[in-house]
């Protein structure tokens, strides 16, 4: 019996360490009118499994503590803002046909859950801001509070397998089709090329950074075009959400480092120049996720490269 207790015991606190993917974080500012403004973000920082349960936080939100007598207590000033949700882990609850009982599928939430504070899928966040001041703070205590969805946590989605005889066709045309698309060449090219920086740099230099930032712009401009047919004929939701969150982000944040790097080279600025063309070269450099991505997919369809 003893040796039973224990091992429940133990089992509750695996359990309770996923309370740490409720991560927070928080900074402080203080104003010249004196007020205070405590800013705290908290953030799911949990893994997901398409086919397999999240670690969900419902009922998130602060418990403010004033640690003074009852009679000398005022509730600070709170704002409250949340960042778009995911929406793509959200869909999985929500996509196809629903044939089983009398209810309407696996709710994403239920009206019980949202009564009592935030939901949070992984990847999601809520920020909040705190207005006191330098007197009152010292006797504030503030928590994060939330709990583990067992509903989530526990909930499956297994696919027949008897169907990949008829799906793999589909999915292996659609990773040829994409192979196809050369995006990577042509940006690591320009990664490995980039000039560096410095007081030797000439404006011919500059002109020549330049063209080729509209060069690798336009080649993406085309690629993306190509990326778009290919996600409209996919066969599933996991090979679109790869080429929109993958691919997709990747080219994203490229063209993001385009426009910084030929806004630094207008300014004539040499610091602004050789920040701007190293961060650009970082981030040309981040295939692996979109590589990361890919691996996992073709492992997960079972796929033979």
């Amino acid at each position: 019996m003893q040796e039973q207790k224990k091992n429940i015991f133990e089992s509750l606190k695996n359990v309770q360490i996923l309370q740490n993917f409720l991560e927070s974080e928080m900074h402080i500012e203080e104003g010249d009118d004196g007020v205070i403004k405590v800013g705290i973000r908290v953030f799911n920082a949990g893994p997901s499994d398409y086919y397999g349960g999240e670690v969900v936080f419902t009922g998130v939100g602060l418990r403010i503590i004033d640690g003074r007598e009852e009679n000398k207590v005022r509730a600070p000033k709170v704002n409250k803002a949340r960042s778009s949700d995911n929406l793509e882990l959200r869909h999985k609850y929500d996509e196809g046909v629903w044939i089983g009982g009398i209810g309407n599928s696996f709710p994403i939430v239920t009206a019980d859950e949202q009564s009592h504070g935030e939901v949070l899928f992984p990847g999601e966040c809520v920020e909040y801001e705190i207005k006191t001041s330098k007197e009152e703070l010292p006797y504030l205590e503030i928590r994060v509070d939330g709990s583990v969805s067992r509903r989530h946590l526990l909930h499956f989605s297994r696919p027949m397998e008897g169907l990949k005889h008829w799906s793999q066709p589909l999915v292996i045309e659609t990773f040829r089709d994409v192979d196809k698309i050369d995006f990577f060449a042509p940006i690591l090219a320009m990664a490995n090329s980039l000039p560096a920086m410095g007081p030797q740099t000439t404006f011919a230099d500059m002109d020549n950074l330049k063209m080729e930032i509209e060069r690798v712009r336009s080649h993406l401009k085309t690629v993306m075009t190509e990326v778009n047919k290919v996600y409209h004929s996919a066969p599933n939701q996991r090979l679109r959400d790869y080429m929109k969150q993958g691919i997709g982000l990747y080219i994203k944040s490229v063209g993001m480092a385009f426009d910084s790097t030929q806004k630094a080279l207008s300014s004539g600025d040499m610091g602004k120049m050789k920040q701007a063309v190293d961060e650009m070269k970082e981030k040309l450099l981040k295939t692996d996720e979109v590589k990361r991505q890919r691996a996992e997919l073709i492992a997960e369809f079972g796929i033979d490269t």
